[in-house]
């Protein structure tokens, strides 16, 4: 069984209307404010796919790399600090 990935592009106001949008198979982005605030990959693979996603759908291929996130060390079960989060989970 594939294990999606989700990853967040932008923010939005308080409250503000959401809705998702099925951009191609497998690839899902939520809508908030009028843009994609957020990006689901129904499996983690297609991540490798990400520059192909980008280009079909007019984004931007640098700013989705930079956020898409990973564990920092996963022997330790330490994660990398996402929105400044507190350090040293």
């Amino acid at each position: 069984m594939p294990t999606p990935i989700y990853f967040s592009l932008g923010i939005v106001q308080p409250f503000a209307p959401m809705e998702t949008r099925e951009l191609e198979e497998g690839v899902t982005a939520l809508m908030g404010d009028g843009k994609i605030v957020g990006m689901r990959l129904a499996d983690v693979r297609m991540v490798c796919e990400l520059d192909d996603i980008a280009d079909r759908h007019g984004l931007d291929a640098e700013f989705m790399w930079s956020r898409v996130h990973a564990d920092d060390d996963v022997l330790t079960g330490r994660r990398g600090d996402v929105f400044g989060g507190v350090t040293g989970r």
